[in-house]
């Protein structure tokens, strides 16, 4: 009988144990990302680009900018009517934004 009590307890350990482990369908997706402060990256979305009397303004992430402004850890190098030049401060690594078009990066960044 003790045997009998034994190989059910088992059981219903090992049962509890694999249903800890059964991750749930409707649960959104977790991402874990290991980088280094360095790599990380910042995504930039050119909303607007707008012609005003003080000169060509872009609306990048909500913000206002124009040609010499900075966006951490971002400077806008240039700016026409369809794309802005980014530059990252640390790295001097250039990213061209587009507003406009069907090329790669479109809307959004390159």
């Amino acid at each position: 009988m003790w045997r009998v009590s034994a190989i059910i307890a088992a059981l219903s350990v090992i049962s509890a144990a694999q249903a800890q482990q059964l991750n749930d369908p409707t649960a959104p997706p977790q991402v874990t990302q290991t980088t280094t402060p360095g790599a990380m990256t910042h995504d930039l979305r050119l909303q607007a680009v707008q012609r005003r009397p003080e000169g060509i303004v872009a609306y990048i992430n909500g913000q206002r900018l124009q040609e010499g402004d900075t966006l951490p850890p971002y400077a806008i190098t240039k700016i026409t009517m369809n794309q802005v030049v980014v530059r990252h401060q640390q790295t001097g690594a250039e990213m061209t934004l587009f507003i406009f078009g069907d090329a790669l990066g479109s809307g959004g960044q390159e």
